[in-house]
């Protein structure tokens, strides 16, 4: 994304406020390794080029993920952890004179890869025993998980504004910038440009304590059908057997788990009338499209990582022993996702899409 958000411009010395002459002309973002997280993290990219109209921003992200239509303005940096070490990729980049490097995964092989680039200004959050490889490094402005993740990435623009209070959340929904022309390239064959459909995203590659148990799916994929709705089931190849089980009384569903690549998916859910996901890289993805979508959550915390969507609802128990961040249930029982009806879902998923299916 090319265009500037903004024209307001500040800049920073030594995590301080500063402006004119002082302003960031070359920005570079380590973005977070999980396709959730980066998603989350355009929040913070549209923030810094709304407040650094007229600097450089370019991104360093997971190979793989270049694909992805990320907000910048600059170049996107594929990282190949494979090929390269942290080390050495960030000596690379010395040659490229950024001015600041900021610091988003809270890994110490990403503030050794700002640290060996030589940039001046390296904000990033303390942990790990990397705060020398920081400059500033930050303590959190909240306690741990209370404030939404994309709120924390948002802080670290604090030290270098005027007032050195960070950007409001609400400001930076997630975003992803699909052109038509992005659309059709990766657009999967089915279903039929033009058709509408419903996408179930069941898989959570954390554990199955952010899976809403399949029964529940196939009960939602049942009524869905029922309503006239073609479902489509998306996910990754290990995912095809759930697939099948969700789609086995859903007539006319289509299971496409393992059948997309990465920028496929993101072009079916873009596609969709629906999104309903657990707490998953697939839920972002709805959210970074401003899709209507429903998220089912868990073992984890909407507070911490809730769709940054206002088309977005959100479904959780709020069990006495939730959040417990645990991949499996440590009590053996998964309440939160197992008393979680289909019948609630589908009264949201009907609020969502209207009284009208498409289909008779």
């Amino acid at each position: 994304m090319d265009e500037e958000a903004g024209s307001r411009g500040v800049g920073a010395e030594d995590g301080r406020g500063a402006s004119g002459s002082d302003q960031p002309q070359s920005i570079l973002i380590r973005t977070p390794n999980w396709l959730g997280d980066l998603l989350v993290s355009t929040a913070f990219i549209q923030a810094v080029l709304r407040y650094f109209p007229r600097a450089r921003v370019d991104l360093v992200v997971r190979k793989g993920f270049e694909i992805l239509p990320l907000p910048h303005r600059g170049t996107v940096l594929p990282f190949d952890r494979h090929a390269t070490s942290a080390g050495a990729f960030g000596a690379g980049l010395r040659a490229a004179g950024y001015s600041h490097f900021f610091v988003l995964p809270p890994s110490f092989s990403a503030a050794w890869m700002a640290f060996r680039s030589g940039v001046a200004h390296r904000p990033g959050y303390r942990g790990q025993g990397r705060g020398w490889l920081l400059r500033p490094a930050l303590s959190h402005r909240h306690r741990p998980r209370s404030v939404h993740i994309g709120q924390e990435y948002l802080d670290l623009l604090a030290p270098f504004l005027p007032s050195t209070s960070p950007p409001i959340l609400e400001d930076f929904p997630a975003h992803l910038e699909l052109s038509p022309e992005w659309r059709e390239t990766h657009r999967p064959p089915v279903p039929a440009q033009g058709e509408p459909y419903i996408v179930l995203a069941p898989g959570a590659e954390y554990g199955p304590a952010k899976q809403w148990p399949t029964r529940h799916y196939a009960a939602t994929a049942r009524a869905l059908a029922a309503r006239g709705w073609r479902v489509v089931v998306a996910g990754l190849p290990q995912d095809r057997p759930l697939g099948d089980a969700i789609l086995a009384g859903a007539p006319g569903g289509l299971n496409l788990c393992g059948d997309t690549d990465l920028p496929g998916m993101v072009a079916l859910v873009a596609g969709a009338s629906l999104l309903i996901s657990n707490d998953s890289g697939a839920m972002h993805v709805g959210a970074a499209l401003g899709l209507p979508q429903i998220a089912l959550f868990g073992s984890t915390n909407p507070h911490w990582t809730a769709p940054l969507n206002p088309r977005a609802e959100l479904l959780t128990r709020n069990e006495p022993c939730a959040p417990c961040y645990a991949r499996t249930c440590p009590l053996k029982h998964l309440n939160c996702l197992e008393q979680l009806e289909p019948a609630l879902v589908i009264e949201k998923a009907e609020a969502l899409l209207g009284a009208s299916p498409p289909h008779s």
